[in-house]
């Protein structure tokens, strides 16, 4: 989908924040803006839609893109936490994708503390600088 087809910065937030929003709407803005690759914008209106099983669906999407704080924040507004093997398993899909940022997130919610190097599971030794 074009992003002709999604609303402007200043139009979202004036949707968002309407006290009066019909749910379909917020719905099909989070479905245009899935479509186009816009993950934290469809949160934004799933979120404010109260819809849980989008919600579900976009932390699946988040998960295997090893987005921990999408995932973390998605969590947060269904009301509960991941086990600690979930969050191990999406830092490890983060580091695999080189998002070492978002793999030491979730490695610190799944209770490990990641080593410069090596898999945090094994525990391997810190690498030394060179030179």
């Amino acid at each position: 989908m074009a992003r002709s087809n999604l609303l402007s910065c200043l139009e979202k937030n004036e949707l968002l924040n309407q006290k009066a929003v019909s749910i379909d709407k917020l719905l099909d803005w989070g479905k245009r803006h899935e479509e186009s690759g816009l993950i934290n914008d469809a949160i934004d209106f799933y979120e404010r839609a109260g819809a849980p099983e989008r919600l579900e669906a976009m932390l699946e999407i988040v998960r295997d893109e090893g987005d921990a704080f999408l995932y973390g924040r998605i969590l947060r507004s269904l009301g509960r936490d991941a086990p600690a093997a979930d969050w191990i398993a999406v830092g490890e899909k983060a580091r695999e994708l080189g998002k070492e940022a978002y793999a030491r997130e979730a490695f610190k919610r799944g209770g490990l503390q990641k080593p410069e190097t090596g898999r945090p599971e094994t525990g391997e030794a810190k690498s030394k600088p060179i030179g």
